[in-house]
């Protein structure tokens, strides 16, 4: 499996437009130097009062099927 890193900083509005169902991807670049768009979803966890910060690891296959998500920081 490959893996990209990369910083998300959703403050408590931002994720409100996604439990709202408004948006349902979130757009990163990687400091592998490429974007991605992945599922609001695999964030949920992440979730506090104060919306999604922190430094992410994602592995992925070769056919682009997004596996672990974990953070870093």
């Amino acid at each position: 499996m490959n893996k990209a890193t990369f910083s998300v900083s959703l403050n408590s509005q931002q994720v409100l437009q996604y439990y709202q169902g408004k948006k349902n991807r979130v757009q990163v670049n990687t400091r592998e130097g490429f974007s991605m768009s992945i599922p609001y979803d695999i964030l949920l966890k992440f979730v506090t009062r104060e919306g999604v910060h922190g430094t992410f690891e994602i592995s992925y296959g070769s056919d682009g099927k997004l596996g672990e998500l974990r953070k870093l920081g």
